[in-house]
């Protein structure tokens, strides 16, 4: 009977332990002022998110780039809009950067959350997993 229970409590770990190794999570930096950078996180996230649907994502905008996420600022709130069901995908926004540049919270996107300090949050979703893809300047 021990053996049995252990073979099994080894299978469930083995299949515990497979099964996170599926889920993947990717968080994409955003640092640019350029709004092509911006169209592009958004098609590559539509195009990845359709292909990938069980996959988190994470866009986190920081230094010059959080005004992607600023109300009548924004060129992507209609493609960031599109995503609001889909609870997969996150937009996050610095607020050490929203204070350098005087942006409130009340002033971001329907959906968009912040964190303290970006780059600490990447540093730490990377160590717990997270794979990181810096979009392009």
């Amino acid at each position: 009977m021990k053996k049995i229970l252990i073979v099994l409590i080894t299978a469930l770990s083995f299949m515990n332990i497979q099964g996170q190794q599926n889920e993947q999570k990717i968080i994409i930096d955003v640092t640019s002022t350029d709004n092509k950078v911006y169209q592009s996180v958004m098609l590559t996230l539509n195009i990845m998110s359709k292909s990938h649907p069980h996959t988190k994502f994470e866009v986190i905008a920081y230094g010059e780039a959080v005004p992607m996420f600023v109300k009548n600022k924004s060129v992507i709130a209609n493609d960031i809009a599109k995503f609001e069901e889909n609870n997969n995908i996150k937009f996050i926004a610095c607020e050490v950067s929203m204070s350098l540049f005087k942006i409130k919270k009340e002033e971001l996107l329907n959906g968009v959350e912040t964190v303290e300090n970006a780059v600490a949050d990447i540093a730490k979703k990377q160590l717990s997993g997270w794979s990181y893809i810096k979009s392009g300047n």
